[in-house]
């Protein structure tokens, strides 16, 4: 039973081309990501062709809300251009760790077949297909999570990331501490007491930030603080380990800007499509009302009106996207490689 190819040929099916979507090219790596291959470093033979096609079709809708996305002049907004700068560590981040797991994650078919047999025992009438999926992600789970960890203490050690715990301190025993007050430090960045208020309110936008909400909760303003320094050190440690500029940096760009422009496009023709009526509500509250229930008693209309129309609004943007999408399909040339997709 043979899950994974690995080698060579293998190899060579990542830089295959799967499908294309007006010419834009969709390669095997990328679809080996989104079925649960980290970076696309192994291919999983067992996975059903149709399962595949169903993961290429998601890949297929973002390019093509990324090119709609293009053609509408998003790329050259302000705000598009100021989400692709704010992720921009990130990109380095992910780029970079697609470099190690490259290098560093190594299965075998024999280990994959001992998983499988585990999941099989535990999940019984489970297909081979789900039992293959869950096993490569089993296997493959714990050894990214260990090239992680690896990463991002060589990271720490490289920058001399730290958080200064005296300073976390004087911010449950001073209230008018200063915004200049050096709470932590990554190389030549320093992490200000301003920077950590400002950082909190990017978590909860819309929510007045104050000082009580954090003052006394010094794990939060210790997990909040981690979180950063590990960020800024792994892109500071990226960018001098040359992933600037390189192939894989450039590739993570891209699927940022796609997805960039793909969340700003769905976003616009869901907001074009959300009016829910008074009518729809009520519509909707008689249809639920065997669940409306609380204490045994019905939960009146008033009480739950705005949720209902949050979810109303929700689904109806759904369904106005996915048939955009629908649209563009009829309209875009799209081929697929169906004599890569079992290699895959």
């Amino acid at each position: 039973m043979g899950i994974f190819v690995a080698g060579c040929s293998s190899k060579d099916v990542r830089q295959e081309t799967v499908a294309t979507v007006n010419g834009d090219e969709i390669k095997g790596a990328e679809l080996r990501e989104v079925l649960g291959a980290p970076a696309g470093v192994f291919a999983v033979v067992e996975i059903p062709v149709e399962r595949k096609k169903e993961a290429l079709d998601q890949l297929v809708a973002v390019r093509l809300l990324a090119q709609e996305g293009r053609s509408r002049g998003i790329d050259n907004t302000s705000e598009y251009k100021e989400i692709l700068q704010r992720n921009d560590p990130l990109v380095r981040i992910k780029a970079l760790l697609r470099k190690e797991i490259e290098s560093k994650l190594k299965v075998t078919n024999e280990e994959i077949k001992a998983e499988v047999a585990k999941v099989k025992e535990a999940n019984q009438g489970i297909s081979d297909a789900d039992a293959a999926m869950r096993a490569v992600k089993s296997v493959s789970g714990s050894r990214v999570q260990k090239i992680q960890e690896d990463l991002i203490a060589a990271a720490k050690k490289e920058t001399a990331a730290a958080v200064d715990p005296k300073a976390v301190e004087r911010i449950e025993e001073e209230e008018d501490l200063p915004d200049n007050v050096v709470l932590a430090s990554v190389g030549d960045e320093k992490i200000l007491y301003g920077d950590f208020k400002r950082i909190l309110r990017d978590l909860s936008p819309g929510r007045e930030l104050r000082r009580r909400d954090f003052s006394n909760n010094p794990a939060l303003v210790g997990n909040i603080l981690e979180r950063e320094i590990t960020m800024r050190a792994l892109a500071a440690y990226a960018k001098k380990q040359g992933v600037d500029g390189s192939e894989g940096y450039k590739s993570t760009r891209q699927e940022m800007e796609r997805l960039v422009l793909r969340s700003m496009v769905a976003e616009d023709v869901a907001a074009k499509n959300v009016e829910v009526t008074d009518k729809e509500i009520e519509a909707a509250y008689a249809e639920h009302s065997a669940t409306m229930v609380r204490d045994g008693k019905k939960v009146p209309l008033a009480m739950v009106k705005e949720q209902i129309r949050a979810a109303l609004r929700n689904e109806k943007g759904k369904k106005a996207i996915e048939a955009y999408i629908a649209e563009m399909r009829k309209k875009a040339k799209i081929t697929v490689n169906d004599a890569v997709l079992p290699k895959v």
